[in-house]
């Protein structure tokens, strides 16, 4: 059985241990805890199923969790519609059923997140897909892979049969949100 992995992060360690209790107790997951960003940057950030964290730290590390946003639910010491609208937010001063609902909420949209992700790419459609989003042309992805330029036409016809995206900025918008790349890099 899959345990998900969540990471909370906030200087804050009663908020800590309190979203750690909620976590083991009603969802059997048990969260790893940072007070501090550069612990958790110390810690293999990329190992996470999910982030929960201050809007403060999202801004902060923009590089690392804007291409991770569908992973993120942010604290707030309200519910800020702004906040909403980007990721689900936990108002700290609800009473707990509240904050219970808007977490399996939160769940259950990475678990459908989760059989939606992969899509069952391959290996080399993952880096094909990676490649096209970096701004490679076929021929580069071809030399880069050393593989065939047919090969790498195969394999984008793939993606675009499995994630039903046709264009290139899809895809590098689709690799950036889904976290294959952390941003759109000059080759």
């Amino acid at each position: 059985m899959y345990t998900m992995r969540i990471a909370v992060i906030t200087p804050h360690t009663l908020m800590n241990l309190g979203l750690k209790h909620l976590f083991q107790r009603y969802f059997d997951v048990t969260p790893a805890l940072y007070n501090r960003a550069d612990g958790f940057f110390n810690d293999t950030p990329e190992q996470f199923d999910a982030y929960i964290l201050q809007p403060d730290l999202l801004v902060a590390y923009s590089d690392f969790f804007l291409p991770r946003k569908s992973k993120i639910m942010l604290l707030t010491t309200h519910c800020e519609t702004a906040t909403e609208t980007f990721a689900p937010a936990l108002p700290v001063h609800e009473n707990e059923e509240a904050m219970l609902e808007r977490i399996e909420r939160f769940i259950e949209q990475l678990d459908r997140q989760s059989e939606n992700l992969n899509h069952d790419l391959s290996p080399r459609e993952t880096e094909v897909l990676k490649l096209v989003a970096k701004g490679f042309m076929n021929k580069e992805i071809a030399d880069q892979l050393n593989i065939s330029i047919n090969t790498v036409l195969s394999h984008r016809k793939n993606l675009t049969a499995k994630l039903g995206i046709k264009t290139v900025s899809g895809l590098s918008f689709y690799a950036m949100m889904n976290g294959y790349i952390s941003d759109i890099d000059n080759k």
